[in-house]
């Protein structure tokens, strides 16, 4: 019960390190067995006996014992520096390489009278490579080589003396406990490995399980920005019409208040002394006129910075291509009037809708190509907008398309909107001069 609350990590970790032991016992057990079996026959003066039952002469027992007994520590070694270490991908390829040859050399002592040692290095394998291309190439040679490394595939090919040969010098009973232990060895080892498949594949799942809900929590919180950044801009807005009232509201006030206040002391001077009246009358247009100013420099605090600096159609030329280098949206603008002069308002109006129009292509519309086309009808300019988005047959004017509609009732203009093919914007809007 204990085992089952580990972690799938600790349980991979337990299960390696058992099947190091289940190997290195393997290995002793084969190694001891040949060597004490050796020198049994060498007591017993049946070397003469034992070597005619043999294909070929038999390797020395004790450079048997050195040679696989001395490699699986330095395999060790590797596997436990792979895991301290950060390889990259040649590195790790000439680990897993070096491991191999290091099984290969272990079961050539052994006379390939086991291979589950592969077992040990096809988990690592499948622990570390991370591309399941590479992951499925190595296996795929790792399983060759398990296949083809045992006794009963080489021995048709090969002379090898095999661990059932030594085995033969005991008595059945003997031989029994001995192959039981072999076999009882294997199979665990086997058995350890499949574990150790289980709890990985589970990891693994684990891991995409993880990966996936951190996707969706991330998708959750660009949603949650793209909500906040939406509010963020209303309130933007919100905070620039309240400062631009307070300011209007001031300047109005004070004017306003000067103007009644002199307008009654006006109507009590007006038959007493007519002179005064009419120097009073022309200190309060001064002060109506430098009020209106205030309004109006009120006002152009609010104009774009490109019609600062810009004509409208240089403006909008200029807006166009930034718009285009931070999308991936095309925009053909087709202007057919010989050139763009309005008045500041007017070219304002005219700057906020294209800009908006744009805005909500790509914002709402997911559009890939948007349309712009300016003309003259009589007095009447003619603006359109058109993208090849997602559309909108039911269309909810959200604070974009009601901000277009107060700026074009500002100007006695009408704007219409239609989403059953795209997103189109017709803006009309009367002009105060000719173009």
């Amino acid at each position: 019960m204990w085992f089952m609350k580990w972690s799938n990590d600790e349980k991979l970790k337990a299960i390696h390190w058992m099947m190091c032991f289940l190997n290195l016992t393997i290995i002793l057990f084969i190694s001891v067995i040949m060597y004490i079996t050796t020198l049994r026959i060498c007591d017993m003066y049946e070397a003469r006996t034992f070597l005619s039952t043999l294909p070929c002469l038999p390797s020395n027992p004790l450079r048997i014992m050195i040679t696989s007994v001395a490699c699986f520590p330095i395999l060790l070694f590797v596997m436990r520096l792979r895991h301290q270490i950060q390889l990259t991908t040649w590195k790790l390829a000439g680990s897993f390489l070096l491991e191999t040859c290091l099984c290969l050399i272990i079961m050539q002592s052994l006379s390939f009278s086991t291979n589950s040692i592969l077992l040990l290095v096809m988990a690592d394998l499948l622990t570390y490579i991370s591309t399941n291309r590479e992951r499925a190439l190595c296996l795929a040679v790792m399983i060759v080589i398990y296949l083809c490394g045992n006794y009963d595939f080489l021995s048709g090919r090969f002379a090898i003396v095999s661990f059932n040969d030594y085995l033969a010098c005991y008595n059945s009973m003997t031989q029994s406990v001995f192959s039981s232990i072999h076999n009882t060895l294997a199979s665990l080892n086997i058995i350890m490995f499949i574990l150790y498949m289980i709890f990985l594949v589970q990891e693994k799942i684990n891991e995409s399980k993880k990966f996936l809900q951190m996707n969706q929590e991330l998708q959750d919180l660009n949603e949650q920005l793209k909500e906040y950044a939406n509010i963020r801009e209303k309130m933007g807005a919100t905070r620039e019409r309240n400062r631009l009232a307070r300011e209007i509201h001031d300047t109005l006030g004070h004017t306003l208040t000067g103007l009644s206040v002199g307008i009654d002391a006006c109507v009590l001077m007006s038959e007493i002394d007519p002179a005064a009246t009419k120097n009073q009358l022309s200190m309060l247009a001064e002060t109506a006129r430098n009020g209106l100013k205030d309004v109006r420099r009120s006002v152009d605090k609010l104009r774009p910075d490109a019609l600062e600096h810009y004509t409208l159609k240089e403006a909008l030329d200029k807006m166009i291509q930034e718009f285009q280098g931070v999308t991936d949206v095309v925009i053909h603008f087709v202007c057919h009037l010989p050139h763009l002069t309005f008045d500041k308002d007017e070219e304002e109006v005219i700057y906020r809708i294209i800009q908006e129009g744009m805005t909500n292509a790509v914002r709402h519309g997911k559009a890939k190509e948007i349309f712009i086309s300016i003309a003259k009808e009589n007095d009447t300019l003619i603006l359109i907008i058109e993208d090849d988005g997602i559309g909108c047959e039911t269309i909810k004017p959200d604070f974009g398309l009601h901000h277009m509609q107060e700026r074009i009732a500002l100007l006695q203009g009408d704007i219409r909107f239609y989403g059953s093919n795209g997103f189109v914007i017709l803006a009309e809007i009367p002009i105060r001069e000719g173009i």
